[in-house]
């Protein structure tokens, strides 16, 4: 952290102790994996605590906006390229940690459907537990865009579900 007030540690402090549940879960369902999603959350703190002295008018969102670009990045990095219904959960998982994964990996073929502003906005209300005027935050978007993207996503994936 290039800035060692106690001001800045207590920050960050805070901030770990708000948002991590939240930004893991949300990495988690993004990435299907629980080392991908904790590495991406760690990386997100660790730039947080360096970043330059500058004030950040919303953290919870500059967080959450870091998290779903290292998600991202994370996703397009790995190789080599596996989809979602062909990996196989590691041997040493419970039987709790495999059905996790499997539905993850469910929801996230369906979210796959969708146009990405809706998946987005799905998740971000869904695995973080974030309102929508935080998820207008987040996407630097209207409340009543992210409202719209919201029920229109709902409405597609219900109609999925009853395909099947």
């Amino acid at each position: 952290m290039k800035n060692h007030t106690p001001e800045c540690l207590k920050e960050l402090e805070e901030l770990v102790d708000s948002c991590r549940e939240p930004l893991f879960r949300f990495a988690f369902f993004r990435l299907g994996s629980r080392m991908d999603a904790e590495d991406v959350v760690q990386d997100a703190f660790l730039k947080w605590a360096s970043r330059p002295e500058r004030t950040v008018g919303h953290p919870r969102a500059y967080l959450f906006r870091m998290v779903s670009n290292g998600c991202c990045d994370r996703r397009r990095r790995r190789t080599p390229l596996v989809p979602l219904d062909q990996l196989t959960a590691p041997s040493d998982e419970s039987a709790e940690e495999r059905e996790a994964h499997e539905e993850a990996r469910r929801i996230e073929a369906l979210l796959d459907k969708l146009p990405p502003e809706q998946a987005e906005t799905i998740r971000l209300h869904t695995y973080a537990s974030l309102r929508f005027t935080e998820i207008a935050e987040v996407l630097r978007c209207p409340v009543s865009t992210v409202k719209s993207r919201f029920g229109s996503g709902i409405e597609k994936l219900k109609k999925m579900a009853n395909l099947f």
